[in-house]
């Protein structure tokens, strides 16, 4: 072997061996977390899709209510869009943030209710913030709340002079 050879051949030795400690130092300070499927992303697109569609026992699979059954769950949805009225129009989902055991997932959500101050149907577009928990290798809705446009705007009452 040549000197042009040798070199080459220490080159490519050099390179597999720090390559291949590079990858077990990344691995060791920072291991991939293990991913469980559906994603939480998945989760709550299901879960708004059977919201939207009004199947209550097909959210059921994706909420995490440990104070209910199943039976229980499904007669207080169908009694809350009942009483409010409640129609889910649209929803689109603008981004996820895993930590290790916990998720949120932002969503743009368009709804119609009834107003709790005028009494009439109302749509409103809005910014809703959806919690998730790892229960059993799986993800489950355990919360949401409204960050955005959350109320519907007040009617501003003329008055006589």
């Amino acid at each position: 072997m040549n000197n042009r050879h040798v070199a080459a051949l220490l080159v490519l030795i050099f390179a597999i061996a720090i390559s291949s400690c590079a990858d077990r130092i990344v691995a060791d300070t920072n291991p991939e977390r293990p991913t469980y499927k559906p994603s939480p992303t998945e989760v709550v697109d299901s879960f708004l899709k059977a919201l939207k569609d009004e199947d209550f026992k097909k959210a059921y699979k994706y909420a995490y209510t440990p104070s209910s059954d199943e039976a229980g769950y499904i007669i207080e949805m169908r009694n809350i869009y009942k009483k409010h009225q409640l129609r889910i129009n649209s929803f689109e989902i603008l981004g996820t943030h895993i930590y290790d055991l916990t998720a949120t997932v932002v969503v743009e959500l368009d709804s119609s209710f009834k107003s709790p101050t005028t009494g009439k149907i109302i749509n409103l577009s809005h910014k809703d913030k959806y919690n998730l928990g790892l229960f059993d290798k799986k993800w489950k809705v355990t919360g949401g709340e409204c960050f955005e446009n959350c109320l519907e705007e007040v009617p501003e009452i003329q008055i006589a002079d």
